[in-house]
């Protein structure tokens, strides 16, 4: 990981100005203001570093740019930025965001660990993760997400690599071709379950961060997980699992109020919800296959 500053001084040391030196959790003052122990750790997120000398080198330069942020923050309300519209706005999605981001971390970490019983009981009830866990070698085509209805519909059939690139690169569509390898103890069970159950040689299609990814198994190789490796990642499973159940529940209480105060403009309603029995437009989500 990289620790940049802003090149405001050079060092930042070098800006320091007058006063009593700070000691114990206060590393630095700018101005009034206290820059904490507490405040440096908050901004190595997490940090692990190999020896004692890197970690300190870490700090240092946490605390450059803690630093730098308030020096430049400070200059930007004495030009009258924190009076202006646009950062209200922004301040105040920012100030939401994080007490639900906060609340969010509350409620994962209030999620007790699993009892040993139930960690071994997911491992028998779920061979193709351990005992008969895969490792696929897939090729892979790399694409944006699509949208345009036309190109779907010519893609949906085709269930070959060199046909689907075809296809794309004739509507200006850019891609990439790769080879990769899927490992069944990095996904989630359902997609696994989705793959076990196509033909072989079929063409699947999973969303990625800001792309599709079309992929083709071309080998799978039966690689047995260790018991201690299973238990590990059968306990982080459930807990992740029951963390998400807990966070969707709580905040669908919250938003799912019938006593919330919330009173739309008619002209910002949202939609009726549907009469009891009838589909929702679109219908139901497609299951994982060809692409489209």
């Amino acid at each position: 990981m990289a620790f940049l500053a802003l090149a405001v001084c050079a060092p930042l040391g070098g800006c320091s100005g007058g006063g009593k030196a700070p000691t114990g959790q206060v590393a630095a003052k700018v101005g009034g203001q206290e820059v904490t122990v507490q405040e440096i750790q908050a901004e190595l997120a997490g940090f692990n570093a190999p020896d004692a000398a890197t970690r300190k080198r870490a700090e240092q330069q946490a605390l450059q740019n803690i630093v730098a942020r308030k020096l430049i923050a400070e200059a930007a309300t004495k030009a009258g930025v924190a009076k202006s519209p646009d950062f209200a706005l922004q301040k105040q999605r920012m100030e939401e965001s994080l007490l639900v981001q906060a609340w969010q971390n509350s409620l994962v970490k209030a999620v007790p660990q699993p009892a040993p019983e139930e960690v071994q009981q997911f491992i028998t009830q779920h061979p193709e993760f351990y005992a008969n866990h895969k490792v696929f070698t897939v090729d892979q085509l790399r694409l944006p997400p699509i949208t345009d209805r036309k190109v779907l519909d010519e893609l949906k059939p085709l269930n070959d690599l060199d046909a689907i690139g075809q296809v794309l690169t004739s509507h200006g569509i850019r891609y990439t071709a790769a080879k990769a390898t899927i490992d069944s103890l990095t996904v989630d069970v359902r997609l696994l379950d989705q793959i076990a159950k196509m033909p072989p040689g079929e063409v699947f299609v999973v969303p990625a961060q800001n792309m599709m990814i079309a992929n083709k198994i071309v080998d799978t190789k039966l690689v047995p997980v260790p018991n201690d490796v299973a238990t590990k990642h059968a306990t982080q499973y459930i807990k992740a699992e029951r963390a998400q159940q807990t966070v969707r529940r709580q905040f669908g209480a919250v938003v799912s109020n019938p006593k919330a105060k919330v009173v739309y403009n008619k002209a910002y309603a949202p939609p009726p919800p549907p009469a009891k029995g009838k589909p929702t437009q679109g219908g139901s989500a497609a299951p994982a296959g060809k692409a489209g």
